[in-house]
């Protein structure tokens, strides 16, 4: 016993836990921020006169991955319209 009351296993396995639950709700929040930044690039592609390295250049991202998100984005979203919809319905995205 540590402090009389709790093993070290058991204050090991606390901070363990919480650990593991910090890592969840940041996987979380991650996973958040891509699909807000998804519908963000797919609303910018979709606006007259961009590019693919417009936009690249502008968020600092590369075309390869700009170009990617848009591929991969089309399977959440099947037009911009929807992105800037998905937008619309969520201002905190």
């Amino acid at each position: 016993m540590v402090d009389g009351s709790r093993s070290a296993y058991d204050i090991h396995r606390d901070r363990a836990r919480m650990a593991i639950a910090r890592q969840r709700s940041a996987a979380a929040r991650e996973r958040d921020a891509r699909v807000a930044r998804d519908a963000e690039v797919l609303a910018m592609l979709a606006l007259p006169g961009t590019s693919l390295g417009s936009v690249a250049a502008d968020l600092g991202l590369s075309k390869s991955m700009v170009a990617y998100i848009e591929r991969t984005a089309r399977a959440s979203f099947d037009n911009a319209a929807q992105a800037r919809t998905y937008l619309a319905e969520h201002p905190e995205a």
